[in-house]
Parts: C-alpha cells; sequence; structure tokens
C-alpha cells in the first residue's frame, strides 16, 4: 500500500510536469514563432526610400565606383545581414519545437498509460463489502422485528480503492434504512400477499466511465403524502408549498438537512442522521444519487460513482478575476442570464431556465470577492444537494482535466471547496463543492456573510476566515491582481518579478493599446505604467482609462525615468494616483501597491 502511494505522488507529479511542458511550448511559440520579424523587409523598403528605385550598375557606377558606401548604405547591409542571421536562429528554433512537441507527445502518451496503471492498480472488487452490508442489514432486522433477505450481484465490479472507503457508510445507512423504513412487518406483509420476509438487493454495474451501485426493497414504498407531512410539521416547507409539490419534488425532501420520518432515532434507523449525509458523501466524489418509488411494491436508491477520484473533469470559470473550477460531471446547462431571466423576491435571487425559477446565487459575491461588473452575466446550471440551481459567473474558461487533492485537516470544510489542483502555470486552482453552492442558492447567508462563515459550524478559528468585508474568504489569500505596461522587457521581468515575490499576481502589456485589450479581459486592483511607449503612451492611457466608466475609479501609478515637474503636472491633471520615478525600491513600491490594492485605499492616494 505504502509503494502503490508513492506511484500514485510520483504519477500526480508527472501528469503535472506534462502539462506545465505543454503550456511552456504553447507560451513559446507564441512569443518566438508566431510574431516574425520583418526585418528583411523593413530593411529592404527603407534603402528603397532612400535611393528612390533601383538603377542599373552603369548608372551607379560614378557614383559608388563599387567601393564608396555611405553611412545609409552600410547600416542597410548590417539590418540585411542581422534578417539573415535571424532567420536562421528562427529556422532552428522552429525544429527545436517541433522536436519538443513531438517529446511531449511521448510523455503526454506515457502520462495516460501510468495513470491508467496506477487507476487499475487502486481498484477493488466491489464485493468485499457485500458480506458486512449483508451482516448489518440481518441485525437491523432482528432489532426491528422484521425478517429480511438480502441478495447481492455485480460482486466483481471495480472501484477505486478510496472511493470504496468513503461509500462504506452510505451503503451501510441505505441498507438499513430498506430494512427499518422499507420493509413492512410480517403480519403486514402477508396481509399484503408478500413473502413474510423482505428483500433488500444489492447490485453493482458499469455505466462508462461509471459504476452504478443500486439498493433495492420490496417494501410499501415512500408515501410522498406522508413526507409533506413531515416537512410541513418540520418546518422545512409551508402547508401551501408543500401541496404544490410534484411526487418527484416530495422525495428531494429527504436529502434536506436534519429531515427524517423516524418516529425514534434508534441504531437501526439509520444512526439518527438524515439522507443529506449520504448525498453529501457521494457528491464529495463527484458522484449522484438518485432515488424511484412505487408504492406498494418497493423503493430503489441509485449511486452513480467515477471510478476513480485522482483524475476528473472540470469546468473552469472566472468569478471575479479568480479562476476556479468546477466538476463537469454537475453542469447540467450553460446559459446567459439576461436581466428579464433574473429576479429578487423575498427568498432571494431567481434565474429562469427552462421553463422554470431557480434558486441564483452570485458566486464572486458568495466567496467574497470583488466584484466585477458582468453584464449579462454568464449561469452555470448546476446539480446541487436538493437539485438543480444557477451559479452566476464572470466568464467561462475551459474544460481540464485535473488532478484533485485534498484540502487538509485544518482547511476541510472551510468554503464550498471539495479539493485543490494545480494548473499548467504552477498555481493552485480550488475546485468547487456543487452540494454546498446549493446549500447557499437555497439558504444564502445572512448579514453579508461569506461561503466560509455560512458553511463552516466547527466555530472558532476557522470561522473567522470568512469574516472581514468584501476581501475575506478566498480573497483573502492573494494581495490584488496587478496591470504592469512597460515596453522594455527588462523593466516589466523586473517589477513583474518584485510584485510577484511580494504576493501579487502580475498581468504585462507591451504598451497602452495591449493594455486597453487586457483591461476589457479582467478586473484589476491596480495599475503601473509607463509613460513613454510606442502607440498608446502613459498618457493617453490614463486618459483613457479615466474616460472608461468601469474603470475610472482604478488606481495608476506612473513608474518612469521622466522626473521634470510639467510630466507629473500632466500626470496628476489626468487623475494619476502616484507617480514614482526610477529607480524604486522594493519593500517602498510594493508597499505601496499594496496599499492602493487594498480596500478603502482612496485615502491613501493624492
Amino acid at each position: 500500500e505504502r509503494r502503490l502511494g508513492d506511484l500514485d505522488r510520483l504519477g500526480d507529479v508527472l501528469f503535472g510536469s506534462r502539462a506545465r511542458l505543454g503550456q511552456a511550448v504553447i507560451d513559446f511559440e507564441r512569443r518566438h514563432l508566431e510574431a516574425r520579424l520583418p526585418v528583411r523587409g523593413a530593411a529592404g523598403e527603407a534603402v528603397e526610400a532612400r535611393h528612390g528605385p533601383p538603377r542599373s550598375v552603369s548608372e551607379l557606377f560614378a557614383e559608388l565606383e563599387f567601393d564608396r558606401y555611405d553611412d545609409f548604405t552600410l547600416l542597410a547591409r548590417s539590418v540585411a545581414e542581422i534578417a539573415s542571421d535571424i532567420s536562421e536562429v528562427q529556422a532552428e528554433i522552429a525544429g527545436l519545437g517541433r522536436t519538443v512537441r513531438e517529446d511531449l507527445g511521448l510523455v503526454h502518451r506515457l502520462t495516460g498509460e501510468v495513470r491508467a496503471g496506477l487507476g487499475r492498480a487502486r481498484l477493488v472488487p466491489i464485493g468485499a463489502l457485500y458480506t458486512r452490508f449483508s451482516r448489518q442489514g440481518q441485525e437491523a432486522a432482528r432489532i426491528a422485528g422484521k425478517h429480511v433477505r438480502i441478495e447481492t450481484s455485480g460482486e466483481s465490479v471495480e472501484l477505486d480503492a478510496g472511493i470504496i472507503e468513503q461509500i462504506v457508510d452510505p451503503l451501510v445507512h441505505l441498507v438499513q434504512n430498506a430494512v427499518v423504513h422499507g420493509l413492512e412487518p410480517p403480519e403486514e406483509r402477508i396481509a399484503r400477499g408478500k413473502p413474510e420476509a423482505g428483500t433488500v438487493t444489492l447490485s453493482a454495474s458499469h455505466r462508462g466511465a461509471f459504476v452504478l451501485v443500486e439498493v433495492a426493497d420490496d417494501g410499501r414504498g415512500i408515501d410522498a403524502e406522508r413526507l409533506r407531512r413531515q416537512a410541513v410539521a418540520q418546518g422545512f416547507v409551508r402547508p401551501e408549498e408543500a401541496a404544490a409539490l410534484t411526487e418527484r419534488e416530495a422525495l428531494e425532501l429527504i436529502f434536506r438537512p436534519g429531515f427524517s420520518t423516524a418516529v425514534e432515532v434508534t441504531p437501526a434507523a439509520g444512526r439518527g442522521v438524515g439522507m443529506d449525509i449520504v448525498r453529501t458523501n457521494v457528491a464529495r466524489l463527484n458522484g449522484e444519487i438518485d432515488v424511484e418509488t412505487m408504492p406498494g411494491s418497493g423503493t430503489r436508491f441509485t449511486l452513480r460513482l467515477p471510478l476513480t477520484v485522482l483524475v476528473t473533469e472540470a469546468l473552469l470559470v472566472r468569478a471575479s478575476a479568480e479562476v476556479l473550477a468546477v466538476p463537469l460531471n454537475a453542469v447540467h446547462v450553460i446559459a446567459t442570464l439576461a436581466p428579464e431571466a433574473r429576479r429578487t423576491g423575498p427568498d432571494g435571487d431567481a434565474a429562469f431556465v427552462e421553463g422554470r425559477w431557480l434558486p441564483l446565487m452570485h458566486l464572486g459575491r458568495a466567496l467574497g470577492l470583488p466584484a466585477v461588473p458582468a453584464e449579462p452575466p454568464i449561469g452555470l446550471i448546476l446539480r446541487g444537494g436538493a437539485g438543480l440551481f444557477a451559479c452566476a459567473v464572470s466568464d467561462v474558461l475551459h474544460k481540464e482535466e485535473i488532478v484533485v487533492k485534498p484540502l487538509g485537516a485544518f482547511l476541510d470544510g472551510v468554503g464550498p471547496y471539495a479539493g485543490a489542483t494545480v494548473s499548467a502555470d504552477g498555481r493552485v486552482t480550488l475546485l468547487l463543492d456543487p452540494v454546498r453552492l446549493g446549500g447557499l442558492a437555497l439558504h444564502p447567508p445572512a448579514g453579508g456573510a461569506t461561503a466560509a462563515t455560512s458553511l463552516d459550524d466547527a466555530g472558532g478559528t476557522r470561522a473567522e476566515i470568512g469574516r472581514g468585508g468584501p476581501r475575506s474568504g478566498l480573497g483573502a489569500f492573494r494581495k490584488g491582481n496587478v496591470l504592469l505596461v512597460d515596453d522594455s522587457i527588462s523593466i516589466r521581468k523586473f517589477v513583474g518579478q518584485m510584485l510577484e515575490k511580494a504576493g501579487f499576481d502580475v498581468t504585462t502589456a507591451i504598451d497602452g493599446t495591449e493594455a486597453l485589450v487586457r483591461l476589457g479581459e479582467r478586473a484589476f486592483d491596480v495599475m503601473v505604467t509607463d509613460l513613454e511607449m510606442p502607440r498608446l503612451n502613459g498618457y493617453e492611457l490614463l486618459e483613457e482609462v479615466r474616460r472608461r466608466p468601469d474603470t475610472r475609479e482604478l488606481p495608476v501609478v506612473i513608474l518612469t525615468t521622466r522626473a521634470g515637474a510639467k510630466h507629473e503636472s500632466l500626470a496628476r491633471r489626468l487623475g494619476v494616483s502616484h507617480y514614482v520615478t526610477k529607480p524604486v525600491t522594493e519593500d517602498v513600491f510594493a508597499s505601496l501597491i499594496e496599499s492602493l490594492a487594498l480596500p478603502g485605499s482612496a485615502e491613501a492616494r493624492p
């Protein structure tokens, strides 16, 4: 087992290395191969512009005498030679890039084989658990005074050992509930014309990349009307709401936290916990649970589980300026939430999707992230703990296969997160838990509390992580997003590394025109810009930033070598936050940017 764990960790490292190598190749090609320098053409055009159309050798002979060149001709020849050298280097780089890409393909294939091998090594037959379930079922029947026969099938179906460990309690709970709540007493079964001993069936089967585990009984079924009465009595719904529930919606009540149909709590009656615990545990495995019932004939619970939890497909989305991952199998549909498809009522926000109103939560707001206007927002329709709900995000990026890592004991339970993964650029991306998000959508936290506060029931230190205003929760782990604009690559590298070392997320642009593009793509907390740049200089960029409504309040720092009073005066008139001359001291400059990125930083601006 220890060696298998070591191999598993090595596989994770290889998987991450492959992703980073692929991203490095893409970045390299974009920077060095796609933007070829038109030096040779420029040199030719420059020579032609200087001397006019080419003339014959006889016409030039007297002027040049074959050995007389002016400075421009010498410069043109040097430029042509440099262009030739650059072309040769580019060809060599292109060849190297092809070789690296071929090697990357090999690494990709080997990684897949290693991952598949590790996955197979972790598979365990589910039949090893059947004896335990049979024993638990017989014990529950003895306590309840019933007779039961446990039937099993699909013993050879294999699941990841980690999943096997985590579905033991949910399956035991389902078996006990089937015996205690599902099966009728012997005298009632005889009166109904059924065998005295009830039957509980456990079965497992493959369905594509998933395994279906079913727990079925031949009892009385679930009485939807009784569920409605219990829900009203326990305060989950109002009488008029209960009357309007469909049978399917009434069945979903059993998954509500705290809901129970047991008259008294006994060891046999599911140990006094609700079915919400079962659904939560299954959802954390990126699985689903469904229930079907037929009055008088019985009930069937179906668990849809992935073969492995090590690697899963996720949809990467942007909430405010933060990138997060959502399990792909939890996404029902993606829709644009137009203004007419949204409403706010006494029960919270809602979105109209596929002909019905669904609970709506704004992901960035729920996580305590800085607000970034997105109109209209994009709605992820997710499968949560109590059905479908809408989750508004700023952008949907792409689908990606990720390696899921646990958050650890300290962070487990803080916020609506199921784990984390390391992206190709080395950054940690949090994986959202659809069940906890669904809880937020149905029961929004009161008083502006964030997701971390509302979801943590341990109190104390963990709950404090979720408090503290708009930059609490997830936003508290980062200092802010900085846009760095400078046409000098050395300045971009030096200042960018300085700010990244200080904990900022830095995006660079080579001039004002590219900076405006970056500002349209995402939100930034601070912009640092040079003055002298091609296409759009610092003054023009500042003027455009202050003109736009969405960036009018953005803190802007000018970092320049121009120390003259007239340059600074013009920048002040255009609305610069701070005017800093090069060179800069690392700690002083980082402190300045941090003061501007913090909430309420307007007071720090001159």
